[in-house]
């Protein structure tokens, strides 16, 4: 087997003496008593300290009062053959500030393998915790951010609820005098139109009331709206013989799109209340239902076997039909009507994004 040849292993430890000093790591040896054996120039830049300042001197004197501990334990698990990798700590440089440091602690052996000292590899971690405390404050500070903008938006729901709350109470007053103000009106054409006036104000006092106890105080499902919309309708109207079926599939709708609807809903109703049933008897069915190009369709259809409603093109202004032709109009609908064995109105309508 061939040996070693001497000026080979002068050449290894040169070799090797040149990697520890250019590294970018301080690379500190140590005997097991914790004395100071060589120091690369790394070391000198982390802690300010030259080699001749430290050769000979305890580790500990990088240590920070608080952490002199540490080494017993270091030196207790080198004397055992064990590796400490990545260990992260505080050290303390020469000019008494303390800085976090990564540590990889190896034993070093001698010929016959015995353990004689250790080597600590040390890195600065100081940018790294400074991105962390970074970014600690960071997180710290969007959490603030939220709690605040949470609180707000609670704060600011809470408000609109109760806007919501005292509109329809408002409306719900002015319902109440309009109905006692109608009971008083012998002549039944101005009690007939007061009571319009009087559905009305009940159709935005119901939306309001949707919206107020909505999840998001900005949409509500259409369905049940109109089939309480409308049963008050028919029971002000005191049509106990008119029987009612709404089927309206689950369409979520905002305040901008629920009060023309409410309005539509109602007068086309109220006509068929006025005009479809002489003999104060009958059924009026309303569906509501949206297809996959977004497009609802509205229908509202009796029955009766009266006198039909008045078209469009004749109405007077002011009238019911009248305001049926601005609503639709205003939902960008467009509208026709059939009269065979009883009305059907059909109402086709865009509608926009979903809210």
């Amino acid at each position: 087997m061939h040996e070693p040849h001497r000026g080979d292993s002068i050449l290894n430890a040169a070799y090797l003496a040149a990697i520890v000093e250019s590294s970018d790591d301080a690379i500190v040896g140590k005997d097991l008593s914790g004395t100071i054996q060589s120091w690369n120039r790394s070391a000198q830049t982390m802690f300010g300290y030259s080699a001749e300042e430290v050769i000979g001197r305890s580790v500990k004197m990088l240590f920070p009062p608080d952490r002199l501990d540490e080494e017993d334990l270091i030196i207790e698990r080198i004397g055992r053959g064990q590796r400490v990798e990545h260990f992260e700590t505080v050290r303390r440089r020469k000019d008494g500030s303390d800085f976090p440091v990564s540590v990889t602690i190896s034993p070093i052996r001698d010929q016959s393998g015995a353990i004689v000292g250790a080597s600590k590899i040390l890195r600065d971690i100081s940018e790294r915790h400074r991105a962390q405390m970074e970014l600690q404050q960071a997180k710290a500070d969007l959490e603030q951010v939220v709690v605040e903008r949470t609180k707000a938006l609670a704060e600011r729901n809470l408000l609109l609820r109760e806007v919501y709350h005292r509109v329809k109470n408002n409306l719900q007053v002015v319902d109440g005098l309009l109905q006692m103000k109608a009971l008083k009106i012998a002549d039944p054409q101005a009690r007939e139109g007061l009571m319009d006036v009087r559905s009305r104000v009940l159709a935005l006092s119901l939306v309001h009331q949707q919206l107020m106890t909505s999840s998001d105080l900005k949409t509500f499902d259409i369905g049940p709206f109109v089939s309480e919309l409308l049963a008050n309708v028919i029971s002000g109207a005191a049509h106990e013989r008119i029987g009612l079926k709404v089927d309206a599939c689950p369409l979520e709708v905002g305040f901008d799109l629920a009060v023309p609807l409410g309005l539509l809903v109602t007068e086309l109703v109220t006509n068929c209340l006025k005009h479809a049933f002489p003999k104060g008897e009958g059924e009026i069915m309303v569906a509501l239902r949206v297809d996959e190009r977004r497009m609802m369709t509205l229908t509202v259809a009796d029955n009766g076997r009266g006198q039909a409603s008045p078209s469009l093109k004749s109405a007077a202004p002011g009238s019911g039909t009248s305001i049926i032709s601005k609503l639709v109009a205003q939902l960008s609908g467009e509208m026709t009507v059939r009269h065979d064995a009883g009305t059907t109105t059909k109402i086709l309508v865009p509608l926009k994004e979903s809210p």
